[in-house]
C-alpha cells in the first residue's frame, strides 16, 4: 500500500509536470532531506553510547517500529514549524500509543543507525514532500469541504506512514494550501498509522564510499552558499559539520559498496547543484502580521494576480523550503507591470473594504535578488 501511494505520488507529479514543477520538487525534496541531516547525524552519534532498545526510538528519526512520532529530533521539527503544543502534544500521543501498544517492552538490542541508512528510510516521504508541494500549489485543495479535507489527510497520514522527521516535512508542506489536511495529518502520521502497528523493521547494513562523497559534496555547496535556498541560513553551519562527517565516513569506508545507498545523496546533490524558482502559491491572503491602517511600509517581492486583486508575494522560510509559506501583501490597485515582475513598493497601509491594502505611492522594478526567500 505505501509503495503504491508513493509510486502515484511520482505519477502525480509527472502529469502536472513542467522544467519548473520538477525543479521545484526536485530542490523541496533535497531540502527535507537537508534539513534533517544536523538531527539524524546527532542521533546517530547519541545512539553509539545509548545501546538501551528503546533509545533509538526517541533519538533517530522514528524509522524503528512504532509510533515515529516518539522521535525527539521530529519533535524539535514540529516545535521550530508549528509551535510547542502541538510539538508536545504529538510527543505525548505517541509515547501513549507505544505503551498502549507494548512498544516500550519489547526487548532486544535494536541496530544501530548509520547515516547512508537513515538517508535512504527518509527518501520517499522527502519525494512525496516534493510531489505534495506541487500538487497542492496546481489544484488549490483548500476549496475541498473541510471534512474531506481532514479524511484525505488522515488517510494520508495513516498509509503512507513516513518516519518521524519526514511526516513533518510533509505536514509543512501541506500547511499553506491544505491547513485542515495537515492537521489531520499530524494527528495520524507517527501516532496511529501503519508503522505503529507494524511490530518490527527490517533494514538492509550497507556503506558506501562513493555515495559519502556524494553527501560530503552536497553539504558543502548548501553550506558555503549559506543554505543555498534550500535551508536557512543559520542551519549552514550544521551543514558544513555534516560535510566534515560524510566526508570522514567515505574515508572509513573507502573499500565498501553499496551502489542502492546511492539514491538520496544524488538527490541531494542535484538539488543543491540545479536550484530551483520558489515554489508557486495562489496569492490569496495576507499573511504578515501586526499590519496596522496608517503604517509606512516598503515591500519587495513579485507581483501576482487573482481575478480584479493584485499583490506582491514574497516566499519565507522557517526550517528549509519544504515549509516555505507566502508572504502576501494586497495592493489598492494593479500597477502597470507584467505579473511575475519583481517590484518594490512603498506606500501606507489603508483599510479599504474592511481590508487591508498596501496604497502605493511608487512602484519601481527592480532585477530578482540572488535569494528569493525571506527567513523567519
Amino acid at each position: 500500500m505505501r509503495i503504491a501511494l508513493y509510486a502515484g505520488a511520482l505519477l502525480a507529479l509527472a502529469t502536472l509536470s513542467t522544467p519548473d514543477t520538477l525543479r521545484c520538487a526536485l530542490a523541496t525534496s533535497a531540502s527535507a532531506l537537508f534539513e534533517a541531516a544536523p538531527f539524524l547525524l546527532a542521533g546517530i552519534i547519541a545512539g553509539r553510547f545509548l545501546r538501551h532498545s528503546n533509545a533509538m526510538a526517541y533519538l533517530g528519526c522514528g524509522c524503528t517500529a512504532g509510533p515515529s512520532a516518539r522521535s525527539l529530533p521530529a519533535a524539535v521539527a514540529t516545535w521550530l514549524i508549528f509551535g510547542p503544543l502541538v510539538a508536545a502534544a504529538r510527543l505525548g500521543a505517541a509515547v501513549a500509543v507505544a505503551r498502549l501498544l507494548h512498544h516500550e517492552r519489547r526487548p532486544g538490542c535494536p541496530q544501530l543507525p548509520d547515516l547512508l541508512g537513515e538517508f535512504a528510510t527518509l527518501l520517499p516521504p522527502a519525494i512525496l514532500t516534493g510531489a505534495a508541494a506541487q500538487f497542492a500549489a496546481a489544484v488549490d485543495p483548500g476549496k475541498l469541504p473541510p471534512i474531506l479535507s481532514a479524511a484525505a489527510g488522515a488517510m494520508l497520514g495513516f498509509t503512507t506512514a513516513p518516519c518521524g522527521l519526514g511526516a513533518v516535512a510533509v505536514a509543512g508542506a501541506l500547511r499553506v494550501q491544505a491547513p485542515i489536511a495537515s492537521a489531520a495529518f499530524l494527528c495520524v502520521a507517527g501516532i496511529i498509522d501503519l508503522r505503529a502497528l507494524r511490530r518490527q523493521t527490517h533494514s538492509d547494513k550497507g556503506h558506501d564510499a562513493l555515495a559519502y562523497v556524494l553527501l560530503a559534496a552536497a553539504f558543502a555547496i548548501v553550506a558555503s552558499r549559506r543554505g543555498d535556498a534550500l535551508v536557512h541560513p543559520a542551519i549552514a553551519p550544521l551543514m558544513a559539520a555534516c560535510a566534515g562527517a560524510a566526508l570522514i565516513c567515505a574515508i572509513a569506508y573507502r573499500r565498501e559498496q553499496s551502489p542502492a545507498r546511492r539514491c538520496a545523496p544524488v538527490l541531494m546533490l542535484a538539488g543543491a547543484m540545479i536550484g530551483a524558482p520558489p515554489p508557486q502559491y495562489h496569492a490569496t491572503e495576507t499573511t504578515l502580521a501586526d499590519l496596522f491602517a496608517g503604517e509606512r511600509l516598503t515591500f519587495t517581492g513579485t507581483l501576482a494576480r487573482n481575478g480584479a486583486e493584485s499583490a506582491l508575494v514574497r516566499y519565507a522560510i522557517t526550517c528549509c523550503r519544504a515549509d516555505a509559506a507566502p508572504v502576501v501583501v494586497r495592493l489598492d490597485q494593479a500597477p502597470r507591470f507584467a505579473t511575475g515582475t519583481w517590484l518594490r513598493v512603498d506606500g501606507r497601509i489603508e483599510s479599504i473594504g474592511g481590508n487591508l491594502r498596501l496604497v502605493a505611492g511608487s512602484a519601481q522594478r527592480i532585477a530578482p535578488p540572488t535569494d528569493p526567500f525571506i527567513y523567519r
